[in-house]
């Protein structure tokens, strides 16, 4: 009677979905300009896509995250 149910295909879609929603998110914070609540969304964005095994979507958050955090978070000299 015990058999085992294969759930990972779901979680995979799941964790895909979330990372997705928290980019949605991360543009509304960009377009009001709340820098530092896209670099927290988009690092739990590459959380989520790394769960998922979303390589081209990490790629991506990563670049995306870069380029946030050295256009408004310079060093001051």
């Amino acid at each position: 009677m015990s058999k085992k149910i294969d759930t990972s295909e779901q979680f995979i879609e799941f964790y895909k979905k979330k990372g997705d929603y928290l980019i949605t998110l991360v543009d509304n914070h960009y377009m009001n300009k709340e820098y530092k609540k896209c670099l927290e969304l988009l690092n739990q964005a590459y959380a989520m896509y790394q769960k998922g095994n979303c390589s081209e979507d990490m790629a991506t958050t990563k670049k995306r995250f870069d380029e946030i955090k050295t256009t408004h978070f310079k060093k001051k000299d």
